[in-house]
């Protein structure tokens, strides 16, 4: 594998944002990245419409393999030097179910964490991802 194409959401500020991280770090096979929105989608990669890419993130390999989901989540870690080993980890037949009802979690409501988290001044974002969490198990967030 040459290189790695991810499907992202770019209506979705949480996805954008993880994309500019994506593509700060340094990766043993470079990231491609390619919005849901893009009207050629469908022309460079025919039947991607089947995998339903609003719903989980798509990594797909110049080979012609592709992941969806927590899978793919695990092959774009497996592409970057600092978290390879984290993607073997979430691999791993115990800890993978865990990592697959994150993944999930977060695609489903990836809107709704963009608005709560980006609905804010970048400082205040911050902010409130440094608090640490509430004692009792609530917060006024």
């Amino acid at each position: 594998m040459k290189t790695l194409t991810i499907l992202y959401d770019a209506k979705c500020a949480m996805c954008r944002s993880i994309r500019v991280w994506l593509s700060q770090q340094a990766a043993y096979v470079p990231l491609i990245f390619v919005p849901l929105q893009d009207e050629h989608l469908e022309d460079r990669f025919p039947g991607i419409g089947a995998l339903k890419p609003g719903e989980e993130l798509i990594a797909i390999a110049d080979t012609g393999e592709v992941w969806r989901g927590v899978n793919g989540w695990i092959m774009t870690l497996w592409a970057l030097r600092e978290y390879r080993n984290w993607s073997l980890r979430m691999s791993h037949p115990l800890l993978k179910p865990f990592a697959r009802s994150i993944c999930h979690g977060v695609s489903q409501n990836r809107l709704t964490i963009s608005r709560w988290l980006f609905g804010h001044s970048p400082e205040t974002a911050a902010r409130l991802l440094a608090q640490p969490p509430c004692e009792d198990g609530t917060c006024a967030r």
